[in-house]
């Protein structure tokens, strides 16, 4: 829907923290620091567009990348982390006065991804904040950041925990888990070669992606080719985007789990995460042990670890594959 602020919004959430978010701007109570949870591809960065649409009004969000009293960090390497190097241009553009009298605001996308140096440079801004300034963090996990940075920074909560539902991979793994695996080698390695493959696309698709957003803001002087510091920018994303592409798909599988884990425990007839697919969690706790369905949930934790430190998807999968099989 299209709300006042002349933005798209896919979530209600959004719209309702931009209303709140107004009346304390016509209040004076806005304040030096919000804390954005919320997808930084999705609702979040939609959340951040809407309060800049107020903040700098009659600017079209397609400028607010280059405007003069914006500044906008996120990682912009294969490190995926945002280092100090980045924050301290940060904390010194929100101390200069606004170009056009109004508001400083410094954007960081996936926050969570700032090294612990650069969260504490950044947090001794977030003390002695100057005024009409503002810092939006905007993070899926919030909960990587350092508790002195979340109590200093008014929380916002515009997540949709579904926002997987229209990937391009979920048909696929949808199908592989109302499917585990027997248990019998040859059909564990056959699951996990199907669910390999979701994985390995991930990286060809936030390229394509990433590198289309790129050009259609006009990257590189309008042209099709980018420069090398666009390029530069779109690794970044692109490294981004793997990592919350790949955490969406295992968050589905390990909502699955849950649900079957619930299940087990007698705790609800309805399954809270996958409600449509009841008989197929039920027929998967059946006979099952609260340790074996909680080892099930575990398995995935298992997969980001081993995929966090760069082992093959096939490798790293076998595991869960034998967690969830089922007698043959």
């Amino acid at each position: 829907m299209c709300g006042k602020w002349s933005v798209m919004f896919s979530s209600p959430k959004v719209e309702q923290a931009l209303s709140d978010i107004e009346r304390a701007l016509a209040a004076g109570r806005l304040p030096h620091a919000l804390l954005i949870s919320g997808h930084p591809r999705g609702s979040g960065v939609q959340f951040v567009n809407g309060l800049l649409a107020m903040l700098y009004p009659g600017v079209a969000a397609t400028r607010f990348r280059e405007h003069p009293d914006i500044s906008w960090i996120e990682p912009e390497s294969k490190s995926r982390q945002i280092r100090i190097q980045q924050i301290r241009p940060l904390t010194q553009f929100v101390q200069l006065t606004s170009y056009e009298g109004g508001w400083k605001v410094g954007v960081i996308l996936f926050a969570d991804r700032m090294n612990e140096n650069a969260q504490n440079a950044l947090l001794k801004t977030l003390e002695e904040p100057p005024a009409r300034s503002l810092l939006v963090l905007v993070s899926d996990t919030t909960a990587a950041l350092l508790a002195t940075i979340r109590s200093r920074s008014q929380l916002i909560e515009v997540l949709d925990e579904r926002g997987a539902d229209s990937a391009p991979w979920r048909p696929l793994v949808m199908d592989l888990l109302r499917h585990p695996p027997v248990r019998r080698g040859c059909e564990i390695v056959a699951w996990t070669d199907r669910l390999t493959a979701p994985l390995r696309s991930l990286q060809e698709l936030a390229e394509a992606d990433e590198t289309e957003r790129a050009q259609a803001a006009g990257a590189g002087g309008g042209g099709d080719d980018l420069s090398k510091a666009d390029k530069a920018v779109v690794e970044g994303r692109v490294a981004s985007r793997v990592k919350e592409m790949r955490e969406d798909l295992l968050r589905t599988i390990q909502f699955w789990q849950r649900d079957v884990l619930a299940r087990v425990q007698q705790a609800e007839e309805t399954p809270a995460w996958f409600p449509d697919e009841a008989e197929a969690i039920a027929e998967q706790a059946q006979g099952l042990s609260f340790a074996e369905a909680l080892r099930r949930v575990e398995a995935v934790d298992r997969v980001r670890e081993l995929l966090e430190h760069n082992i093959r998807e096939g490798v790293a999968l076998i595991g869960l594959a034998r967690a969830i099989s089922r007698p043959g």
